[in-house]
């Protein structure tokens, strides 16, 4: 009876997690509809999600494993037909597209550095400070996560980890719309800003879906570039993590990329040179309506009890490193777009 009674709960959980995901989707969507129609300013669908996500988290328990769930499952599929909306042709132009993807990665490999330095005059480990490195440089949380295996991250230095990349993330997220308007950023130009430095890959499409359609096709695309970057950092962080005896690290590398990057990138392939426009329209339309339950989803697990004794430098590292990555990015984008 207690174990049956202890897997009910947990599917119980799991379907109201699920469920208001969701419910939390359709409000964003209305709210962001609302203002909208009323003139007035939006973060967007996703981003108010995102905050409704993380209030509900501070006044409900067990929605976790629903978030869980979300992300698991409804995330990559996401990513991969967001692919339907892009157009690969303009990567062979001298568009903002192309340069957009250098400055995602130049800034990616501005921010692992600048961590690894920072880290080291806070006397925080080469460990620690690259895997607070690559959760900004990279894609949040699920990089941090990849890395810390490789790198022999302990687990309460992971939590401390895992709750600065997610506070930097949430203000980086949030900050990046509203500095563009601003600072009076094109839509591409703002689009390649926040592919190049919002932390997650969620983050980052939701971010472009508040600057507009082409703003946030940009972030994708440059973010995603970002992402691409884990095939080169896991093998490196298994050499500085001592690990790199571990055969499992080196045997096939390419398996710890996310199955989403190469789907995205074959979608994109599809939608530009063999898939009627129609088509893959209505894909790339049916991941941005996905996108505000995900976004609610990762609201669920905001949190600021990772902060410790050892959250001060910790953060100053990710919050330095990301701002300066931020600047770096901005510099770029009025020097080469």
């Amino acid at each position: 009876m207690i174990e049956a009674s202890g897997t009910y709960l947990k599917k119980g959980d799991l379907n109201r997690g699920v469920g208001l995901c969701f419910i939390l989707g359709i409000m964003a969507y209305l709210i962001d509809g609302w203002l909208q129609s009323s003139d007035l300013f939006s973060l967007g669908s996703g981003t108010l999600a995102f905050i409704l996500g993380g209030v509900c988290a501070q006044l409900f328990t067990g929605i976790q494993s629903g978030g869980d769930w979300v992300i698991k499952k409804i995330l990559p599929i996401t990513i991969i037909c967001l692919g339907f909306g892009l157009d690969l042709s303009l990567l062979f132009g001298d568009g903002g597209a192309k340069i957009g993807l250098m400055i995602g990665i130049t800034s990616a490999f501005f921010c692992l550095v600048s961590s690894v330095l920072i880290g080291r005059f806070l006397g925080i480990t080469t460990e620690l400070s690259l895997a607070v490195g690559c959760g900004g440089a990279i894609c949040g949380n699920s990089a941090v996560v990849s890395v810390s295996s490789p790198l022999r991250i302990r687990q309460d230095f992971l939590a401390i980890i895992l709750a600065t990349i997610n506070i930097l993330g949430v203000i980086t997220f949030i900050a990046i719309p509203i500095f563009s308007t601003m600072l009076g950023l094109e839509e591409a130009s703002a689009g390649i800003w926040a592919g190049s430095t919002i932390h997650a890959v969620p983050q980052a499409i939701s971010a472009g879906e508040a600057i507009g359609g082409e703003g946030m096709i940009m972030a994708t695309t440059v973010k995603l570039s970002r992402v691409g970057l884990l095939v080169l950092v896991i093998p490196l962080c298994a050499v500085i993590g001592g690990s790199s005896a571990r055969s499992d690290y080196w045997k096939n590398p390419l398996s710890k990329i996310p199955y989403f990057l190469p789907g995205f990138i074959f979608a994109a392939i599809l939608a530009t040179w063999l898939m009627p426009e129609e088509y893959s329209e209505q894909l790339s339309n049916l991941a941005k309506f996905s996108l505000a339950p995900i976004m609610a989803s990762i609201g669920f697990f905001l949190s600021m009890d990772g902060i410790g004794k050892e959250g001060a430098r910790i953060f100053a590292i990710g919050a330095i490193s990301s701002a300066g990555m931020i600047f770096f990015s901005l510099i770029s984008i009025y020097m080469f777009v």
